[in-house]
């Protein structure tokens, strides 16, 4: 079960990954609109949910939408 556990990433690495400021990150855990755990204290963010949740923010294209 350990080895299926994926390195958890920090608010500083997701501020990163979604080029915004880490007080963005950090209002976004406060309102609860990203998924987030916290261990020990210390906010932490599963790479897989996080990717899930960039990916339902999506908005389509005009071409997706017309299926061109």
């Amino acid at each position: 079960m350990l080895n299926d556990i994926k390195p958890l990433l920090t608010v500083k690495e997701v501020a990163v990954i979604l080029n915004i400021a880490e007080k963005t990150v950090r209002k976004y855990v406060w309102e609860k609109t990203i998924p987030y755990s916290k261990i020990n204290g210390h906010i932490r963010f599963e790479q897989e949910r996080l990717a899930a949740w960039i990916k339902e923010r999506q908005i389509p294209t005009i071409q997706e939408i017309l299926g061109r």
